[in-house]
């Protein structure tokens, strides 16, 4: 059995100003009898350093919102509302509530817990529609994360064999193909907003301590990043293949932006880049109206990784609004199953890529027919950025973001994909799967919330 994957956080805080979903504010009627610091596990209450018979500030930080405080507070001097920030922050994709709990997750690499439970609706609009099947979660064996059973999250990159040639020998005949392994179903993929080399720098020093790559501009890739090559893949259009021959050399994959004249010339195009090197070849396709027939045809000229790139909300690009645009979930599906009807979709890979926000959505991303997946907005949120939706998308870096040191934020990407990791090994426990690769196209393990709406109430409205 191959050694346990474990990704290793430490609690890194930042001290910049950020979204919390409340405010605790302590009246002047407080008699400082410090029942609240008793009651409170979280320690959102202490004792002032300075003067240790008064209480201190509530600090809203570490508040899991139980309430315990304002309940035990023998005068009622604790009060609590909803912050104006988190009223503010966000829209109707990327809510404040998960702007805070990437902020969590990157502070210590815990999943967050929430004092209060959740209150929420139980679905909604893209993969809030759908729910996964937990029916293992009851067996004490399925537990991935404490060490009981082994489960593994690697993925394998690459073209594969549909089927193996021996000779009369017995000798195998049939020329494996090349693959790079990941040891988590998810890649970087370079934001497109201005980010300064320091966040640049940590994107990719964590992506190498993760085991895994970072999808970067060519033009980026200056002689301080070139050290990292073998965990970089390099972005670029066709024209530009033979202007960066030295670069591929090192690179063990590369991204080839789509265009329509590239459907004509696939084949010439990996020829080229095979004489150059032994990088995989990775077509970044955006997911535009029936992209699966342009996936489809990708895989039947050879290619052999497809990325599927949709806007930051994970919706289908050039749609008009309200035009019944799909979704990254939808789009995904239609792919894997078009490539199953053409009887090829063990040989090729797929990336998904647009809305992925949290670690839920990397599994339901797969069992709708991914690969893997690849992020970019989570990495930057994680590091106290603010997103707001309305009218276009528009994203706020904190101030004081360019004095952070490499190593911490580093560090905060390292324990962001720490809680992912843990969230994809419980997600799999529960669902009885031991192997990444087995989450691709397990469909019958999940409940789409619009077929069973259909098929409950289709015929009578």
């Amino acid at each position: 059995m191959p050694k346990k994957y474990h990704i290793h956080p430490k609690a890194t805080p930042l001290e910049l100003d950020y979204v919390y979903k409340f405010k605790i504010v302590r009246g002047e009627n407080c008699i400082n009898c410090g029942k609240c610091s008793k009651v409170c596990i979280y320690q959102a209450h202490k004792r002032s350093e300075a003067d240790p018979r008064k209480m201190a500030d509530p600090n809203t930080v570490v508040c899991r919102n139980c309430f315990r405080c304002i309940q035990e507070c023998p005068r009622g001097a604790l009060e609590k509302s909803l912050d104006t920030g988190y009223l503010t922050t966000g829209g109707s994709y990327w809510k404040a509530d998960i702007l805070i709990t990437l902020w969590k997750q990157a502070e210590d690499g815990n999943v967050p817990v929430s004092g209060a439970g959740y209150r929420g609706p139980f679905t909604g609009k893209g993969f809030d529609s759908m729910w996964t099947d937990m029916s293992e979660i009851v067996r004490p064996t399925r537990d991935g994360i404490h060490g009981r059973e082994y489960i593994s999250t690697s993925i394998d990159l690459g073209r594969k064999l549909n089927h193996l040639v021996f000779g009369a020998e017995k000798q195998l005949i049939s020329k494996v193909p090349d693959t790079v392994d990941v040891s988590l179903p998810i890649l970087f993929d370079m934001p497109a907003e201005k980010l300064n080399s320091s966040i640049r720098l940590a994107m990719v020093k964590a992506a190498t301590e993760l085991n895994t790559f970072v999808i970067m501009p060519v033009a980026d890739i200056t002689a301080e990043f070139e050290k990292h090559i073998d965990n970089i893949i390099p972005c670029l259009s066709a024209a530009e293949i033979d202007t960066h021959k030295e670069l591929i050399k090192k690179a063990r994959m590369v991204s080839v932006e789509y265009d329509d004249a590239l459907l004509k010339k696939l084949a010439a195009l990996m020829e080229k880049v095979k004489k150059i090197s032994h990088a995989l070849l990775i077509i970044r396709v955006p997911a535009v109206k029936e992209v699966e027939y342009t996936a489809s045809k990708l895989a039947r000229d050879g290619a052999e990784i497809i990325h599927i790139v949709a806007d930051y909300r994970g919706q289908e690009l050039n749609s008009p609004a309200g035009s019944g645009s799909r979704h990254l979930k939808d789009i995904v599906r239609s792919i894997h199953q078009r490539l199953v009807e053409d009887k090829m979709r063990d040989e090729v890979t797929i990336i998904a890529s647009g809305g992925i926000g949290l670690a839920e959505h990397v599994t339901k991303s797969m069992l709708c027919g991914a690969d893997l997946t690849a992020i970019d907005l989570p990495l930057l949120i994680g590091l106290g950025a603010r997103i707001y939706e309305e009218r276009e998308k528009y994203l706020v870096l904190p101030e004081g973001l360019a004095k952070i040191s490499t190593p911490v934020i580093e560090q905060r990407m390292i324990n962001l994909m720490s809680a992912w990791h843990s969230q994809i090994l419980e997600m799999m426990g529960a669902m009885g799967i031991r192997e990444a690769r087995r989450l691709r196209g397990e469909s019958g393990r999940a409940i789409f919330f619009e077929e069973i709406d259909k098929d409950t109430f289709g015929k009578l409205f």
